[in-house]
């Protein structure tokens, strides 16, 4: 096996308002946690009989957080329990405010060779608007720091349709971003969770939020990025050409990779159904566990091997179908009529709704539908506008 594999840092200065994602306010990252981490990472290396790293994601979270030393045992640790690949992709994560010289250096000087600068936004209103507790001077400080000590691969997140954000403020953020020499930006547009204390604010009149303005704000960003030579190869995500993200590639291909630390996640597809499994969401539980290294016999069930703290999904067949159509969708790339029919058996254009209907007569959702012929293959992907309405279309297949 030769799989992706994401690695969560569970750890936060301070949970913005509008994340769901599974985290703890803490100033930095416990070394216990860090040891907990390379003992299940030896483990899963072991249990599934990982013949090298395909791609590299430490995630979170702030793994910035982490002590420089901690970052580096980490990068042994990893190369210790299976080799990476020649042309391995192996990105950390970072966050204005917790970013420093020696964390970058660290990472540069053990393999790390792609960063992902968490920016968000430059308004200051609109940051404390979102409980995000960043300055505009440690974005500017952490760009600066980034463009000394980096000088390699770097992606932006940004988010549009925040409450109180402008379109200068979106432009300013893109053109700050890229002057400092980003191939990647990921533009999302601001998602509101339930129970998240932002949705609380905005349902309770305390912020104010315009949907439709929200999305305009985006569909703008996407126009900018654009312009200045950015291509739009999956859903929220623009590179310039040949810097795309391959690490989330690999999901959107549905293949099989691997999660260490609490709360990240692995998939196994077709065996012949899969299964999804999801490590516990309690650092506590997890240092705990993994505090000794767990025994993995070599040849065991790889299902067998789910024997510490985790939930599982099992993946039957009607799902994994589904999922590849959701995830292939999402991508440029589109899906393959031949994939879908090698994995699954089945039509991809009867599938679609598309079988038998003239070129020209599709209607309502199937209008967002195109098809392109590569290499003997169909593909079928969604048309520019047809993306903004991606989830209407998954929920009428």
């Amino acid at each position: 096996m030769k799989p992706p594999l994401y690695i969560h840092i569970p750890y936060c200065l301070q949970k913005c308002g509008y994340c769901d994602f599974f985290s703890r306010p803490q100033k930095e990252v416990p070394s216990e946690y860090e040891k907990a981490l390379e003992n299940q990472i030896k483990y899963l290396a072991k249990a599934f009989r990982v013949e090298e790293w395909k791609s590299l994601y430490i995630g979170g979270g702030t793994p910035s957080l982490l002590l420089p030393e901690d970052l580096k045992s980490l990068c042994r640790s990893l190369k210790a329990a299976a080799p990476l690949a020649h042309d391995c992709e192996w990105t950390i994560e970072m966050n204005p405010g917790s970013i420093s010289r020696e964390a970058l250096l660290a990472a540069k000087e053990n393999g790390i060779n792609r960063l992902s600068l968490g920016i968000q936004c430059c308004n200051e209103k609109v940051l404390d608007a979102i409980g995000r507790k960043t300055s505009l001077k440690e974005i500017q400080e952490a760009l600066f720091l980034a463009k000394d000590f980096w000088q390699g691969s770097w992606s932006a997140d940004l988010i549009a349709g925040l409450p109180f954000q402008t379109k200068k403020d979106l432009e300013r953020d893109i053109k700050l971003a890229l002057d400092f020499g980003a191939n990647h930006i990921s533009l999302y547009s601001l998602t509101l969770e339930e129970g998240t204390p932002l949705k609380k604010k905005i349902d309770e009149k305390k912020i104010p939020y315009d949907e439709e303005e929200a999305e305009e704000l985006w569909l703008y960003g996407r126009n900018l990025l654009e312009q200045k030579g950015f291509e739009q190869y999956e859903v929220s995500n623009f590179s310039k050409p040949g810097f795309e993200s391959r690490h989330n590639s690999f999901y959107w291909s549905q293949e099989n990779y691997l999660g260490a630390g609490a709360g990240a996640a692995g998939t196994i597809y077709g065996m012949p159904t899969g299964f999804r499994y999801t490590n516990v969401l309690d650092s506590a539980q997890y240092i705990k566990y993994w505090s000794e290294e767990k025994k993995a016999l070599q040849g065991q069930d790889v299902r067998a091997a789910l024997n510490f703290p985790c939930q599982i999904e099992e993946l039957d067949f009607d799902t994994e179908e589904f999922e590849f159509l959701m995830l292939a969708l999402r991508t440029k790339r589109g899906a393959s009529a031949a994939e879908y029919k090698a994995r699954y058996g089945k039509d991809l254009a009867a599938r679609l709704g598309l079988k038998g209907r003239p070129e020209g007569k599709k209607g309502g959702a199937l209008a967002w539908l195109e098809k392109n012929e590569r290499g003997g293959d169909a593909f079928y992907t969604m048309t520019r506008e047809g993306l903004l309405f991606l989830n209407s279309f998954l929920e009428e297949l």
